[in-house]
């Protein structure tokens, strides 16, 4: 098996747990965090003239947008620190076994 099968398989095993974890950090994070959703954001989107109503289309448009590229990014950050992080201690394991 490949090293980077084995770090995909260790990465789904630990995923729900990771999972778990992110609602943990996010409790921990609420208090620096700003207090805004999507969802107020798209309704003070809505609430612009309707004469502006290309503006708000586009500009809900790049919302979502702007909430998927940052969702894809997170996701992909994740994996990759956790794979290096993984790989990191199994060669510090090796390391220390090795002297």
């Amino acid at each position: 098996m490949k090293e980077n099968d084995i770090l995909d398989a260790f990465f789904n095993l630990r995923q729900e747990d990771m999972l778990e974890d992110g609602k943990e950090d996010i409790k921990v994070l609420e208090k620096t965090l700003k207090d805004i959703t999507t969802q107020q954001l798209q309704n003070t989107i809505q609430d612009l003239p309707e004469e502006c109503k290309e503006i708000k289309e586009k500009l809900s448009e790049q919302l979502d947008d702007l909430v998927i590229n940052y969702q894809i990014k997170m996701a992909y950050y994740d994996k990759k620190y956790y794979k290096q992080g993984f790989n990191d201690a199994i060669m510090i394991n090796c390391c220390c076994k090795e002297k």
